[in-house]
């Protein structure tokens, strides 16, 4: 899938939302931390994801472009809050008692671990499989795994799924 190109000006206002975000953290937490790599090549459904070992974060550009305000008050912190924990604490759980803590009294949220947005229009490309329950829509990643050999079965009745 070729990921959409994002607007000079929205990598900006991100940029600066994650700048003001480890700013508040290092007042917050009276240290400093090492700035990450942004990225803005996340795909699939998933809105943002942290590389901890890398410091990286990785964002969705199309869910990031239909969802601009939401996204930069709560995506943008939620994926900080995963490497400010890595780099405090070490392993942990990934919405363990440290990054919920960070969460609220870092960043004033809500330690939510998942979003709500509608993905329904950004581009995944799904394929029609049947069970004896009806269909069932694969992604394309997973039909190309079932071209390759992998076995996938329904969730309710645990037949394998053929193709329709």
């Amino acid at each position: 899938m070729i990921m959409p190109m994002l607007d000079n000006q929205l990598k900006e206002e991100l940029l600066d939302v994650v700048t003001q975000c480890y700013a508040t953290a290092e007042h917050v937490l009276a240290r400093r931390f090492p700035r990450p790599d942004v990225l803005f090549n996340q795909r699939g459904k998933i809105a943002g994801c942290a590389l901890l070992q890398k410091n990286t974060i990785k964002f969705h550009p199309k869910i990031y472009e239909q969802n601009k305000a939401h996204f930069l008050t709560h995506v943008v912190p939620h994926e900080i809050a995963h490497l400010l924990v890595w780099q405090l604490f070490g392993k942990t759980p990934p919405h363990g008692r440290e990054w919920q803590h960070i969460m609220v009294n870092v960043f004033d949220l809500p330690p939510t671990r998942t979003h709500q947005y509608n993905v329904d229009n950004i581009g995944i490309k799904h394929i029609t499989y049947r069970c004896d329950c009806g269909d069932v829509e694969l992604t394309i990643r997973r039909h190309n795994n079932v071209l390759k050999g992998t076995i996938y079965r329904c969730k309710m009745c645990r037949q394998n799924l053929t193709i329709a």
